[in-house]
């Protein structure tokens, strides 16, 4: 992964060297400019913050990002790509239940839905509630310090391999990880336990266990206790013969492209979603839903990230340490992408 450095610096080449919209039209280029400096100057006071106040900064800097990104959209209208409004709201900020139990809810109109439009993905279901718990396992960097009482879908890293010839099919070989433990304990009684766990994450439909054995299940341990590594294959269109590569460059078109070529992983979806969360929409809820916290809930937001008596705090903290590196570096890409659709 490049450095924040380095992100920093092709952001600010972005200023004067984006294509589409944002170049050709004075408003665009107006507005795009304008929110790169604030979502800047947002980030670098969220860096030298607290975590009493980091949420709100960072979250601003999110948002500015999504400005920037709208205006430099092509597939954005005349009026829809000036963003108004946040676009999702919450409920249940009383977080003595725990952060896991405060909720995000998706709207119809504003700038969280309008965000999705710009960067081409499937908006998150309006008016259906999302408990921080649902989406901060979505968060791969989340992951690494697990939030108390969170019990959703994970990101899982997609992993592909070669291809295998069964018959008259070819199928492709992938590794998935992390599968929580607890789908491996429910399988060894239930074999539906993987299938029924598996058919949230669309990006791995027509999923099957070792072709040739369809009811084997391949796991591998990977040493830890709370999740495993799953292997799994995907049926090919490819034909014999096939270049040794061929099966992997096929199964990555299936994943979801996080931060770079390589960084494949299967996201679910969420509530009546038909295809996978993006990430970007994951990152935004979860610093949407801290910030509201920070912003309006000062006394609960201090008791949540009281190192010394508070199980989320520790979370909290890590996952405000990566958005400060990885939003931007997000921000960067979906830039290039839409600004070069």
């Amino acid at each position: 992964m490049p450095n924040k450095r380095e992100v920093w610096r092709e952001l600010r080449g972005l200023r004067t060297g984006v294509a589409g919209p944002a170049r050709t039209t004075a408003e665009r280029r107006a507005v795009f400019v304008a929110a790169l400096e604030q979502a800047q100057q947002f980030t670098e006071a969220a860096e030298s913050a607290g975590p009493a106040t980091r949420p709100v900064q960072i979250f601003y800097a999110l948002s500015q990002f999504g400005r920037a990104i709208a205006a430099a959209s092509g597939l954005l209208g005349q009026d829809e790509w000036r963003l108004k409004g946040h676009g999702i709201g919450t409920r249940n900020l009383d977080a003595s239940q725990g952060l896991a139990s405060v909720e995000v809810v998706p709207t119809t109109k504003g700038s969280f839905p309008a965000v999705a439009r710009a960067i081409g993905a499937e908006p998150l279901e309006a008016q259906r509630p999302l408990k921080l718990g649902e989406l901060w396992p979505v968060v791969p960097e989340a992951q690494a310090v697990p939030l108390q009482g969170a019990s959703g879908l994970p990101a899982m890293h997609f992993s592909p391999g070669g291809l295998i010839h069964r018959g008259d099919a070819l199928w492709c070989r992938l590794s998935l990880y992390p599968v929580p433990r607890e789908v491996r304990v429910r399988a060894e009684s239930d074999r539906r336990a993987v299938d029924a766990f598996l058919a949230s994450y669309p990006s791995l439909k027509g999923w099957s266990h070792t072709p040739d054995v369809p009811d084997s299940v391949l796991w591998h341990d990977r040493g830890n206790g709370s999740a495993e590594e799953l292997e799994v294959f995907l049926p090919s269109t490819l034909t014999l013969p096939v270049g040794a590569d061929a099966g992997r460059l096929e199964a990555l078109k299936r994943s979801t492209l996080y931060r770079g070529p390589s960084d494949a992983y299967a996201f679910p979806a969420l509530g009546s979603m038909a295809g996978p969360v993006h990430p970007f929409l994951a990152w935004w809820a979860v610093l949407f839903g801290l910030s509201i916290l920070a912003r309006y809930e000062p006394a609960s937001w201090a008791e949540i990230i009281d190192i010394d008596n508070s199980s989320a705090a520790n979370a909290a903290e890590h996952l405000l340490d990566q958005a400060i590196v990885v939003v931007p570096h997000m921000a960067l890409m979906a830039i290039k992408e839409v600004a070069g659709r």
